[in-house]
């Protein structure tokens, strides 16, 4: 016989699996139910039209990058050009579902730079979901935006990544041979050369960037007048032509390339003899321009003799002489001397071609080790303000200070208020100094260098 309470056992063990089969009946027929109901709707979404649409950006328009305005689009797409094509799709994928556009602009971009514009307001995607929309950049550096995409049953709208605007130029080195024995003097340039200027050119949104021809040589001359610079320049394009022309300068180093000036010495001479004040011998050219005399009927004729004299004590040092023709004792007779002496020494010289050359040779001298990236960064960096367009005679935006008129090109007048006030710009016209006057100045909008460099448009640059 059955113990009484095994009979019990099997009779809650039967009672246990029928009610587990129905329970398993039930769930089959809701999940079926469901699934010829509702398909493949998300939670919470009972009525018709679910599940929602929603668009999506596809890769690389996810994230933030740069964008190279001012570069042809086709050496580097997408990032480069100011036109730029943003793909997405819906998920999930259908045709025929309308997708809305709008420009969001960084709430840090200058007023000016708020000009992106979009191919179109709204999209309809085609057969696999997918969607496109055209974001045409402005030339401004720094501004950024992004471009928001939705659906009509979208909540809140997807953000592309930022898109940020950058300029790129890209360079070659040039070094000039070391100077003769016994002094062989390395004329290359310093190993951090180009990295030192991003202090100064990342705030103005320039990236600089290796050619591809980024390296070359030059035979060694001592010093490099206008007219050889001119002449060398000529030589160096036809070589450092590459598929990255016309963005591209080439940093020549050199020896030294002074500052000449040109003096006319006038006077009422009442002696035969006539000589100018002493003044900084220029050891590279002719010294003498003219020298001349007014004749009785008014013409003028060349002194006799003309020459130079070296000063007794100091040889840097130097005066042009000669002798009035037919000179009558009691008389006064009017002389003009035109003259060239040295101005200044150079630590640079550059313009709107893209050939920039560094003079080192003086640093090289009182020390092997210099000049290093850091102490090279003012001058080339004011350099390639020039070639970027700022401050020459002529441009649309200039220095407007008459004291800058006798340059060939026009500096930055910006000071400080300290007394006495201080440059507080790379722009201005002699070396030296640190802190403000190695980057360009930002803070008088809108005429001020950094500002020129923003709006300006490089897609036009035409240098090497």
């Amino acid at each position: 016989m059955i113990p009484p309470i095994v009979l019990v056992i099997v009779a809650i063990i039967a009672v246990l699996a029928i009610a587990a089969l129905v329970l398993h009946q039930a769930l089959s027929s809701s999940r079926a139910d469901a699934d010829k109901n509702f398909g493949s709707n998300p939670v919470g979404c009972p009525t018709a039209g679910c599940p929602l649409v929603r668009w999506q950006w596809d890769d690389p328009h996810t994230t933030d990058r740069k964008q190279y305005v001012n570069l042809p689009a086709d050496w580097d797409k997408p990032k480069n050009g100011t036109a730029v094509e943003l793909v997405g799709h819906i998920e999930p994928r259908k045709a025929g579902e309308t997708v809305t556009f709008a420009v969001a602009n960084d709430p840090g971009n200058d007023a000016a730079a708020n000009t992106a514009s979009l191919s179109s307001s709204s999209i309809t995607t085609d057969a696999n979901g997918v969607g496109k929309v055209t974001l045409t950049l402005p030339h401004y550096g720094g501004a950024k935006f992004k471009v928001s995409g939705k659906t009509t049953p979208q909540d809140k709208p997807a953000l592309s990544g930022e898109l940020w605007v950058w300029r790129k130029v890209f360079y070659q080195k040039t070094d000039m041979a070391n100077s003769p024995a016994p002094e062989n003097l390395s004329l290359a340039a310093p190993a951090d050369m180009i990295s030192a200027l991003a202090t100064a050119f990342d705030p103005v949104f320039f990236e600089l960037a290796a050619s591809e021809k980024s390296t070359a040589t030059t035979p060694y001359q001592t010093h490099l007048t206008q007219a050889q610079r001119s002449s060398l320049e000529s030589t160096l394009r036809t070589g450092a032509l590459d598929k990255r022309s016309p963005f591209k300068m080439n940093i020549v180093m050199c020896d030294r390339a002074d500052i000449v000036g040109e003096q006319e010495w006038t006077n009422a001479s009442t002696a035969a003899a006539v000589q100018t004040p002493f003044f900084l011998k220029w050891g590279y050219e002719t010294t003498i321009i003219h020298a001349q005399y007014q004749q009785a009927d008014g013409t003028w004729g060349n002194l006799s003799g003309a020459a130079t004299a070296a000063h007794p004590t100091d040889a840097s040092f130097e005066q042009v002489t000669g002798t009035i023709p037919g000179f009558a004792a009691g008389s006064t007779v009017n002389v003009k001397v035109k003259y060239r002496y040295q101005r200044g020494n150079a630590g640079g010289w550059g313009g709107t071609t893209g050939t920039l050359f560094m003079c080192i040779g003086r640093q090289r001298r009182a020390s092997a080790a210099s000049p290093t990236g850091a102490e090279l960064q003012q001058a080339l960096t004011h350099e390639i303000g020039h070639a970027l367009g700022l401050v020459p005679v002529g441009a649309a935006w200039h220095d407007p200070d008459p004291r800058d008129a006798v340059y060939s090109l026009r500096h930055c007048k910006y000071k400080d208020t300290a007394t006495p006030p201080e440059p507080r710009c790379v722009m201005w016209f002699m070396l030296g100094g640190s802190g403000a006057r190695l980057k360009f100045c930002n803070s008088d909008k809108p005429d001020d260098c950094a500002h020129f460099l923003y709006r300006t448009d490089y897609s036009g640059l035409s240098w090497i």
